[in-house]
């Protein structure tokens, strides 16, 4: 039996308890970071006991990074794996869990798809956002279904005070095009944040070029002491083509286009110093199409539409040193789908009711206590309940212990409910109990952090050949450890590492696919030097199982290290010149097997801010 914690990890661990930085500068690596996400107020994440990561906006302006996608490869315990070059599908696999498993959000609204669960994470551009919030763990107490390897919520940037606008071109190898404009404005109790983005390029195969293109707005009226009601729109299109099936099937005409419309009417009201109302109703539409004209059965086509509408409410109350938060959730999915064979779902609907209750105790100066419970309810799948319990305790000073227990789950989409001939109406929830303890130590300005963790997924959906439908016959034990390392390196330098330790099984006792035992990142921004600044990530993703595309018989993909290298220089104030250099080395290598990645690509541009 593997010990709990792998020994490279526990003699990194030995090492730093006994070595630590020089205090380099006087404030943390992450003084001011705040968090919605790990217990739906703002709340700052070294006051968190649990595993969060936040990537800022100055991170990604210094890394020039135009995915989420791409910045969620550095967060300890996920995994990103992209079927080839830019734009094409990408899922986020978090502490092992199932891609359906880890719940896309964006300023809260929910993204994860209603049809056959997941979010596709090549969709969302860094443009316009604030930060990138990773809450990891079990999180359905607070969040609902699909919260079980955690929570990805994207905030949406907002106008501060005065006019502000920015520009950014760049182009490069592979026809690659980019283009983000942001023009804000807040004063006199209104504020306005408008960007949109424009990316386009071509990848090393025929009909592999992908384009993006987003509008995003965020615009709000504010009065008294933190009230505020806003309009939130996202109106973003993606087109790819998919320039083979298998490694032998070429596909020069196959495309797939994707639009997502997001609405949502955010309203908080300060009742009274001590008392926050929240309400946030939305409305999310899907549409996915597929085009295959050259296909050996003929002219090939699907059409989908998947939309969400949905409603939370949350009241706040600091209760001395409580702050308990309690309210209720709606939620309606919608499924339209049809191919060239006919219509298979034609408004196919699931409702969801919720009502949860959270408390956050500041019991004194050494312990810190998050204890919630949520019920779902839906006529198709029944009820469930998912309790969570969080404690924080510091011995010494500077020294946090951690400890969480949590149940979450996911719900049956849509389309295992009810795709014809597949679907199964009789469908349970798939259902997770975990568990992890952890430590966060202050050394100076930096930051140690240790996660130990176990997750037990029961009643997982697969396909089921006895009964030639979905069923609940499968089941899944991911175990694992996650370190990071973050520390300043002199003034304007940030220095972050991080090293994770994954082993999972099936009920078959086979490590689950796409997931790598061992993976690893650093990545270093800042100032460099004068008007020079940027940032330098190498990531480290060890050997992994996987499935022949073309034989389907189980495979083992190399590991690889890549390099990615961003570099600003202002020429004059508010003015830089950009270079990026992505695969520096050129590596080649598979996220997904048939699929390769791309190679070394560069590019340069301009970035104007006043």
């Amino acid at each position: 039996m593997r010990p709990w914690i792998p020994c490279p990890i526990a003699a990194v661990v030995c090492l730093l308890a006994l070595w630590g930085p020089p205090a380099l500068a006087q404030q943390s690596v992450f003084t001011g970071s705040l968090t919605v996400t790990a217990t739906g107020a703002e709340t700052p994440v070294e006051e968190v006991p649990l595993p969060v990561t936040v990537i800022g906006r100055e991170e990604i302006d210094d890394s020039h990074e135009e995915s989420v996608a791409d910045l969620l490869r550095r967060v300890p315990g996920l995994t990103v794996a992209r079927g080839g070059d830019e734009g094409s599908v990408t899922s986020v696999f978090t502490r092992g869990t199932e891609s359906d498993h880890t719940l896309a959000l964006f300023d809260g609204v929910r993204l994860s798809s209603p049809y056959f669960g997941g979010y596709d994470w090549s969709l969302l551009p860094t443009a316009g956002i604030a930060r990138v919030e990773v809450a990891r763990g079990p999180f359905s107490a607070l969040w609902g279904a699909d919260a079980v390897g955690g929570v990805v919520n994207v905030v949406p940037a907002r106008a501060t005070d005065g006019l502000g606008a920015s520009l950014l071109a760049e182009g490069g190898e592979d026809d690659w095009r980019r283009l983000e404009g942001v023009v804000s404005w807040a004063g006199d109790g209104l504020d306005l944040y408008a960007s949109g983005v424009d990316r386009e390029g071509e990848g090393e195969l025929d009909n592999s070029d992908f384009d993006l293109r987003q509008v995003l707005v965020d615009a709000g009226w504010s009065w008294g002491e933190g009230s505020r009601v806003a309009v939130l729109l996202q109106d973003l299109e993606s087109e790819v083509g998919i320039p083979f099936s298998d490694p032998t099937s070429l596909t020069p005409n196959r495309r797939q286009r994707a639009d997502q419309r997001l609405l949502a009417v955010p309203v908080r009201v300060r009742v009274t110093d001590a008392w926050d109302l929240e309400l946030v109703p939305s409305v999310v539409e899907r549409e996915l199409s597929f085009r295959d004209p050259d296909d050996p059965f003929g002219f090939t086509a699907s059409d989908t539409a998947a939309d969400t509408t949905q409603a939370r409410l949350a009241s706040r109350h600091e209760l001395g040193d409580h702050q308990l938060t309690w309210g209720g959730e709606w939620r309606q999915d919608e499924v339209t789908d049809s191919s060239s064979y006919g219509v298979n779902l034609d408004g196919a609907t699931t409702e969801v009711a919720s009502a949860f209750v959270q408390d956050v105790w500041q019991a004194g100066d050494d312990l810190s206590v998050i204890a919630g419970v949520r019920w779902d309810d839906a006529d198709e799948w029944s009820s469930e309940l998912s309790p969570r319990l969080a404690l924080g305790w510091r011995p010494v000073d500077r020294l946090e212990l951690r400890a969480a227990y949590g149940r979450a789950f996911r719900q049956p989409s849509v389309g295992e409910l009810y795709f014809p001939f597949s679907g199964n109406p009789e469908l349970e929830p798939e259902r997770s109990q975990s568990v992890e303890v952890g430590l966060s130590w202050l050394a100076g300005p930096s930051r140690l952090q240790l996660n130990l963790f176990s997750t037990r997924i029961e009643d997982l959906v697969d396909f089921d050949y006895a009964s030639y439908a979905f069923a609940n016959v499968a089941e899944a034990e991911m175990r694992g450890a996650e370190l990071a390392w973050d520390a300043p390196l002199g003034d304007a330098l940030v220095s972050m590492a991080q090293l994770t330790w994954l082993d999972t099984e099936n009920e078959a006792g086979e490590p689950l696919l796409r997931r790598p035992e061992w993976s690893a990142s650093w990545t270093l921004h800042g100032e460099l030097w004068g008007p020079l600044s940027g940032a330098l990530t190498v990531l480290w993703v060890g050997s992994r199982p996987d499935v022949d595309p073309t034989t389907f018989e189980r495979v083992e993909l190399g590991g690889h290290i890549t390099a990615d290298l961003s570099l600003a220089c202002e020429l004059v104030a508010g003015l830089e010149v950009l270079l990026r250099v992505r695969n520096l080395a050129d590596e080649s290598y598979q996220e997904i097997a048939g699929y390769p990645a791309p190679g070394r690509r560069i590019t340069g541009g301009l970035r104007w801010r006043l």
